[in-house]
């Protein structure tokens, strides 16, 4: 099975770690790494999972880092009593209008697992298929569902039979599912027993309690500018940060709009190494290195293969790669 990092997430870098992978061989020398729009928190773990690096993660979405924070240090003692419970339509348009009548860590929850392509802002199912995915969520929690994608899959096929469903009605992804048994993963972290369901919400549980969440230095909620600025000097002179934000013209931050001529002009005079992941930048500034990734678009429903460059600002001593050799004409001393 596919390892997973982090949780579902709109414009997760987990299809792209091989580009990530890149970046940590060239600052392999740096002691801290630091990640401003960590979003839906792939980089990160995968980070504190697979490297030395003292991790400073951040985003501007207090939901989401909230729901981090009842993951890695509460060890899901108040998710784990409403991951089992069906969310409705109703039900996740209140927390998304009111988000103030509930704990944090909840709002982060629902607007993430229960939302459509997890883009925090259209509930999960159609109206016309929610009915019927309510009825297979119950039937899976009533007849043994253990939190593992086997046991989904084999009880899936029991309630088709059940209710004679056929044809093109596809109940084997059972999204919610899937994505709950993601968040188990991130419990991982956590360094605790394997939880008994679930399995997917277990990832960042490896991180909790163990060496590797030791190395988790902060997990904040600022402004990405503010975030970098509240770092001491002393840090930042030993670190790198990759910089995933919104997409221009694509997704909206969250309760705030990104101001890109300030963030690349930031970007060409940090004094300290920045990758950015984009898909365009201004016409000054180069990719070191590009990946083909497929793309949901949420408003049509339908998927597309988009290329992602990863840019850097040429700042630092990083280490020269085979690939840096081979392959990249903008960050090479020889070319």
């Amino acid at each position: 099975m596919k390892k997973h990092y982090g949780i579902p997430y709109m414009g997760s870098k987990e299809k792209i770690l091989g580009l990530i992978q890149y970046i940590f061989d060239r600052e392999s020398n740096k002691k801290y790494f630091i990640d401003p729009f960590c979003g839906g928190f792939s980089v990160s773990a995968y980070a504190l999972e697979n490297t030395k690096f003292r991790v400073y993660a951040n985003d501007l979405n207090e939901y989401v880092i909230d729901l981090y924070k009842e993951i890695l240090f509460n060890h899901s003692k108040e998710l784990k009593k409403v991951w089992l419970d069906w969310v409705d339509r109703e039900q996740f348009k209140d927390v998304k209008e009111n988000p103030e009548k509930y704990p944090k860590w909840y709002v982060g929850y629902v607007l993430t697992i229960w939302s459509f392509g997890n883009s925090q802002n259209a509930y999960l199912f159609g109206k016309q298929n929610e009915d019927i995915k309510k009825r297979a969520h119950e039937y899976l929690i009533q007849n043994g569902y253990d939190g593992t994608p086997n046991k989904r899959i084999a009880l899936i096929k029991e309630f088709k039979l059940k209710e004679k469903i056929s044809g093109r009605l596809q109940l084997q992804r059972l999204q919610q599912l899937e994505r709950l048994e993601r968040l188990q993963q991130l419990e991982r972290l956590a360094g605790l027993e394997q939880l008994e369901r679930l399995e997917r919400l277990q990832q960042l549980k490896r991180l909790t309690g163990s060496e590797q969440l030791e190395r988790l230095e902060r997990l904040d909620s600022k402004d990405w500018l503010e975030f970098i600025n509240s770092i001491p000097n002393d840090v930042l002179s030993q670190s790198f940060i990759y910089c995933d934000p919104p997409y221009e013209n694509r997704a909206k931050y969250y309760k705030n709009s990104m101001n890109y001529d300030k963030f690349w002009n930031w970007f060409r005079n940090f004094p300290y190494p920045v990758y950015v992941s984009s898909y365009s930048t201004p016409e000054d500034i180069k990719p070191i290195i590009s990946a083909k990734k497929e793309v949901l678009l949420c408003s049509a429903k339908k998927r597309k293969i988009a290329t992602e460059n990863i840019y850097f600002n040429g700042k630092g001593n990083h280490l020269f790669t085979m690939y840096d050799g081979l392959f990249n004409q903008y960050d090479n001393p020889n070319s």
